[in-house]
């Protein structure tokens, strides 16, 4: 090849790089703002601008005031894009710059006939004080053409402060294209709005230092708390000239704008290990090496940057069931330099008469840190190291100075434990210095917690035989996971399997008492075809059948239902009724279960032939529920990667104690029938953890979410390993159990023809203790994240059942199961 002819095509593929992508809107004349539509224009404005111009000189600003009470809850805009045949294109570029605090922003795409809030959505995380290049994967519904794309739809939700968002660069790619590069004038100007508040900062650190160096007591304090401002002010300082530098990089101001937010956290934190130190110091407790406080296990307590607040006291208690298991957390930190060989343990507890709780029924586990790296599509207080995995293979660990590390204590009491108030000591050694010992009380109450989960659950365990110890080692494998799962209230299933479930693990737990629901199989998860309806119908029969005859043998009907039209709509609920009435006949003993989106529950639809309702949980309406149950239905709820705070979840960031309130006091106040979840491992290329205990396990799960579908990790030799998420789902259960116990034992006592006068007494206080309390739970959006409030009304409900002389109540029985008490 000629070198002439060989610089022309170099040529053109860098032109083609440079010039990659199909524009529409870029905002450059008044024309491109006139084609779209503010859908509150008394409100909301839109205006081309010359500020935070990412391609060209000029942007769209889009403003809307603060919310309040009679404005528009939902703020938006939206035209209709200059090219309408997206079929070639893979991903639409957005960039968006907001001056401002993190507000809620999403979008919705789709064409002249499906409505725009079913066709392709799409959240746009906004960084705060800064940039963002959204790239949008256009995967669209099936329903939607992807040849007439006819709207394009932004939106926020109740803005909490004035909001001024600037759009530009809305370009098209086809596969193999590039983003169009941004200008160097642009970056610069992005790295000046994030870096807006150093100045303010800097002045804050040394307010700070003055302040915080006058509370010192000792020249060992003095001196750790200029080591921790000193490291703060060196990464201002730099922070500063990468934002100023003229060879800024697109990349190095990601890094840029995901530092900055940490810093005024970092301060905070120095504050909080200070006042730590200080507390700690007031116990008495001899260790110039350790600092040693204590949480509850519905807190997640970050190991780096985020203020924390340890309790410190020189003695821990815990109050649990016979059969339960109950935690809480111990926090260890250096007071300067590096610590190894971070240990905790505990010896035998012991009551007054002379009854052992074994040590051998505690255990004392390192909590491990999963990384995010990037802000996913709900709203987060903090990117970077949170506690998730419990390292149960862990041994003793470094603790790095500044780092403080989280060790999860379990207590289980066995069924037969004698109740009463058991005392031992709890010991934090560590190399190099005198063990810690503190007082450690349990309190066993005289009840009895059941094997099985207290509410009928139906949730999806994917197998992945390559990450959970093999192919080869997989038969005994399975039968790990499925005690594993059981042990916190889990049933070994899946609502999306086509095939007849694992009879071997069903008959092994139900042998155990540990068996509630399993699904025979799904039926048209994505909705079901017109065309020959009524012979693909008949081929779900005979694919169901072997499973449900073998099912029948086995006596475990009780236990079966079938699930399918995942999430459907209207459309679909004549094909639903005609299933569900064709399924009815074929297997009359089975529960027939959907999410489909019926507000009413089958109440007021075509569809009349479905057992159970799935909502999720911002749709449940107790009011509701009920008129559905009085004509025989079932009214379950569920989660997944929705609802988002201020609704509980339980993604990576979110407080752990949702997980315990959404399974327990939530439910205990509304009263589903039950609670369906799609997912527990969603692990995508993550390989099992062998080291810690900050971890290469990989948050990410379904898209970009964190933890969502995901509830439990892998470990050494493919081994499952809880978190701290799956640990409150099981707290939440047994919650729930307590309230599901009192509420028996309220029945029994108003069954009887007399009461004494003690009777009435304590039939009083325990309806007033069995009513979850609005300081706890005012609605499902409006609840306590205060530990000590959801510990005061399970007490309370514990207290009344062991006052209630009935503590041997089982109100499960052997044979609970997808119906719950409604056999």
């Amino acid at each position: 090849m000629q070198p002439t002819a060989l610089v022309v095509i170099l040529l053109l593929f860098v032109l083609s790089v440079v010039h990659a992508g199909t524009p529409l809107f870029s905002f450059e004349n008044d024309d491109e703002i006139t084609v779209w539509r503010a859908r509150s224009p008394q409100q909301d404005t839109l205006a081309r601008v010359p500020e935070f111009a990412s391609a060209g000189r000029t942007a769209m600003r889009f403003h809307t005031p603060q919310w309040r009470e009679g404005m528009e809850q939902w703020p938006a805009f939206e035209a209709k894009p200059p090219v309408q045949d997206w079929r070639a294109f893979d991903r639409l570029i957005i960039d968006v710059t907001n001056p401002g605090p993190r507000e809620f922003f999403s979008v919705f795409i789709s064409d002249s006939k499906v409505p725009f809030r079913e066709g392709l959505s799409f959240g746009l995380t906004l960084p705060e004080r800064g940039f963002k290049r959204y790239v949008v994967p256009l995967s669209f519904p099936e329903k939607v053409n992807k040849g007439d794309i006819a709207i394009l739809h932004f939106f926020s939700q109740r803005p909490t402060s004035e909001m001024a968002l600037y759009l530009d660069n809305l370009v098209l790619l086809k596969p193999g294209e590039q983003a169009p590069a941004l200008p160097a004038t642009f970056l610069s100007q992005i790295a000046q709005l994030a870096m807006g508040n150093l100045d303010v900062l800097e002045q804050q650190i040394s307010q700070h230092h003055e302040a915080l160096r006058a509370r010192c007591r000792t020249e060992q304090q003095r001196a750790g708390l200029q080591l921790r401002i000193g490291g703060l002010q060196r990464d201002v300082k730099a922070a500063r000239e990468a934002a100023t530098s003229p060879d800024l990089t697109t990349e190095r101001l990601a890094e840029l704008q995901a530092e900055l937010p940490r810093l005024p956290q970092r301060l905070q934190r120095v504050e909080a290990m200070l006042q730590f130190e200080l507390a700690f110091d007031e116990t008495g407790l001899p260790s110039d090496r350790l600092l040693v406080g204590f949480a509850s296990s519905m807190e997640k307590v970050l190991p780096r940057d985020v203020s924390c607040r340890p309790g410190v006291s020189r003695r821990v208690h815990l109050s649990l069931a016979r059969n339960e298991k109950e935690s809480f957390q111990v926090l260890v930190t250096p007071r300067t330099g590096t610590v190894k060989g971070v240990q905790v343990s505990v010896t035998d507890l012991r009551t007054p008469g002379g009854a052992v709780l074994s040590a051998e029924h505690v255990n004392c586990d390192v909590v491990g840190y999963v990384e995010t790296k990037t802000r996913p599509p709900y709203q987060v207080s903090y990117v970077g190291w949170w506690p998730d995995p419990i390292l149960d293979f862990l041994g003793p660990v470094e603790v790095k100075e500044g780092d403080l590390q989280s060790f999860w204590v379990r207590v289980r009491a066995p069924r037969d434990q004698a109740p009463g108030l058991y005392r031992g000591k709890l010991q934090v050694a560590a190399e190099g210095t005198q063990p810690l010992s503190f007082d450690l009380s349990v309190r066993v109450y005289p009840f009895a917690l059941p094997d099985c989960t207290p509410l009928p659950t139906a949730i999806t365990f994917f197998e992945h035989p390559d990450q959970m110890g093999g192919k080869g080692r997989w038969p005994q494998m399975k039968m790990a996971y499925a005690d594993f799962l059981a042990d916190y209230y889990i049933d070994y299933d899946s609502l999306y399997r086509s095939g007849p479930p694992d009879f071997e693990i069903l008959r092994h737990l139900h042998d155990r008492g540990q068996l509630c629901a399993f699904n025979l199989g799904n039926v048209f998860n994505g909705g079901a075809p017109e065309e020959n309806f009524e012979q693909e119908v008949a081929k779900v029969i005979e694919r169901l059948r072997p499973g449900y005859e073998q099912a029948k043998q086995l006596g475990l009907l009780d236990h079966a239902y079938i699930y399918g039209f995942d999430e459907r709509g209207a459309d679909q609920f004549p094909l639903l009724e005609r299933c569900a009435q064709e399924l009815r006949k074929a297997f009359p003993e089975v529960v027939l279960m959907t999410t489909s989106y019926d507000a009413s529950y089958g109440m007021a639809s075509v569809v009349n032939t479905m057992d159970a309702w799935c909502p999720l949980t911002p749709s449940f309406v107790p009011a509701k529920a009920e008129q559905a149950r009085a004509a025989g239905k079932y009214v379950w709820w569920y989660i997944c990667c929705g609802p988002h705070n201020p609704f509980a979840n339980w993604f990576v960031e979110y407080a752990a104690i949702e997980s315990r309130l959404l399974m327990g006091a939530m439910a205990a106040r509304q009263r589903p029938d039950g609670f369906l979840y799609y997912s527990l491992s969603i692990w995508n290329q993550n390989r099992p953890i062998q080291s810690g205990p900050f971890t290469d396990w990989n948050p990410v799960s379904w898209t970009t979410y964190h933890g969502d579908g995901s509830l439990f990790c892998s470990g050494v030799d493919g081994k499952p390993v809880p978190t701290i998420r799956l640990e409150n789902y099981r707290d939440g259960q047994e919650d729930y159990a307590y309230a599901v116990i009192l509420e028996h034992i309220i029945r029994a006592y108003e069954a009887r023809p007399s009461l004494t006068g003690q009777e009435r007494e304590w039939l009083a206080e325990a309806k007033a203790a069995l009513r979850v309390p609005e300081k706890l739970m005012k609605t499902m959006s409006d609840y306590s994240h205060d530990p000590a409030v959801l510990y005061a009304w399970r007490d309370r409900v514990a207290e009344a059942i062991s006052a209630s002389g009935m503590t041997d109540m089982d109100p499960w029985g052997k044979d609970f199961g997808v119906r719950g008490f409604r056999r």
